[in-house]
């Protein structure tokens, strides 16, 4: 009789260790499926986002551009003809605001329309996106990018280029840093980038409704990345540690 409850009690173990383990593969299975999904659902919006930048880029290089340089010509004529000091120094300071306003054109066209292609490497687009700011903008940028960098995916590069320009984003309009320090390494297995500021940083939990961080934290984890905000101090500035796997992004 015990030899015969034994048996019973051996198979009901079985049979729930079986179960078991069946709802853990359907369990997974399902979040593999779920994260696959995601991921694909991700690269329809950045790709629709691509797209979008090339639309407006060419709008703002094809029409916007041209039509301001017209005016700040048609405005200059009216210097010319207008005898009034009080007209001629208002026009200037129209003249002057369309130049600005040429400028930052220029800087939205470059900065939207660059990417990572069969003609231009992941390193060369960020070192001239790294040179532009230092020309251009109102910080200093300190970039260090090894020369044997592997060759990156054109695709997953310029997502990775995204990544940059937002978080330089984010420091330029919130963070009223001077600079901003770019350093990027490999091993056999991972690509690692360090980006840091000396802003006054932030909470990540104040921020991250924004759709930059959204932005920044999706195109990481499509490419399997892990990422690491440093918020310890608000004062340290803003710093992000990420390590991707090379297998992921290269070509």
């Amino acid at each position: 009789m015990d030899r015969v409850i034994l048996i019973i009690l051996t198979v009901v173990i079985l049979l729930l260790i079986t179960f078991g383990i069946g709802i853990y593969i359907v369990i997974t299975r399902l979040y593999r499926q779920l994260r696959k999904r995601e991921a694909e659902a991700i690269e329809s919006i950045i790709t629709a986002q691509e797209r979008e930048r090339a639309t407006i880029s060419r709008e703002v290089h094809d029409n916007l551009g041209p039509m301001l340089s017209i005016t700040q010509m048609q405005i200059g004529y009216l210097q010319e003809q207008t005898e009034l000091v009080s007209q001629k120094e208002l026009l200037t300071k129209i003249q002057n605001q369309l130049r600005e306003a040429i400028r930052q054109c220029r800087n939205i066209s470059h900065m939207i329309s660059s990417e990572v292609n069969s003609a231009k490497s992941f390193q060369a687009v960020l070192r001239e996106q790294a040179a532009f700011i230092n020309e251009f903008g109102n910080i200093a940028i300190q970039l260090s990018v090894p020369e044997n960098l592997p060759s990156i995916d054109p695709d997953k590069g310029t997502s990775l280029i995204r990544v940059f320009q937002e978080l330089l984003v984010n420091t330029i309009r919130h963070a009223e840093a001077t600079e901003v320090f770019i350093e990027i390494e490999t091993n056999p297995e991972y690509l690692f980038f360090n980006y840091r500021d000396n802003g006054k940083g932030f909470q990540l939990k104040s921020v991250t409704t924004g759709l930059g961080i959204q932005n920044i934290t999706k195109r990481i984890e499509i490419v399997d990345g892990r990422q690491v905000w440093n918020e310890q101090k608000v004062e340290s500035g803003m710093n992000l540690q990420v390590m991707i796997p090379l297998h992921k992004i290269s070509v």
